[in-house]
Order: C-alpha cells, then structure tokens, then sequence
C-alpha cells in the first residue's frame, strides 16, 4: 500500500521556501517515490504481524508434536529399560544360582578329598 504524500502541497511549500519550480517538483517526486519504496504503512505492519503470529502459532504447534512425540518415544525407552533390567536381574539371579550350585559341589569335593587325605594319613600313622 502506498503512502499518502501530497506533492503538490511538498511542491508548494519547498517554492515558498526558496525552491525554484524544477527543483521543488524533483524533490517532491524523489521523496513520493522514496516513502512508496521504502516506508511501511500500518497495513503492510498489521499484515507482517498476522503473518508473524501464524508462523509462531504453527511453530508452537510442531513444537507442541515434538514434545508429545518425544513423550512418547521416552515412554517406550523407559518400558524397554525397565524390561533390560528385569531381564538382567533375572539372568544375574541364575547366574548365581549356577555359581551357588558350582559352588557348593566344590566344597563337597574338596571335603571328600581332604576327609580322604585325613583318612590316607591316619593310615599311615598307624602303619608306621
């Protein structure tokens, strides 16, 4: 939207003031031309603004999926460690009883060998 600048009257006023005819028209057309390149008028703020405030309403919104997405994805992290660690702990818990088992065999044959041991010595105390 242009801006309203009435030449005439800038025309006027810049020969009053001293301009001679040519130089108050060139001034006048250079500064019309001037404000309707370069000036914003309320409408072209008002349509930047609703612009700008659609753009942050629909970043909002993606941000808003974002966060409901990562909510999600940090749901289904948290499901499948909570599941990691009872797998480990089930796993752990076998382990040890594997090892309990290993374990407890060992001390009965280190037992049979050494009430062997005992036994092969008390022998030959008495042989002796």
């Amino acid at each position: 939207m242009a801006i309203a600048l009435d030449t005439l009257a800038y025309a006027r006023r810049l020969r009053e003031a001293g301009f001679s005819e040519t130089q108050a028209e060139g001034q006048a057309r250079a500064l019309a031309e001037a404000m309707t390149d370069t000036l914003a008028t309320k409408q072209d703020l008002s349509e930047l603004e609703a612009r700008m405030n659609a753009g942050f309403a629909a970043a909002k919104r993606d941000v808003r999926e974002l966060e409901i997405h990562m909510d999600a994805r940090f749901a289904q992290v948290d499901t499948r460690l909570t599941e990691f660690e009872r797998h480990v702990e089930t796993r752990f818990s076998e382990q040890v009883a594997v090892l309990d088992g290993r374990l407890a065999d060992l001390e009965r044959r280190v037992t049979v060998r050494m009430l062997a041991g005992i036994a092969v010595v008390s022998a030959l105390v008495k042989l002796l």
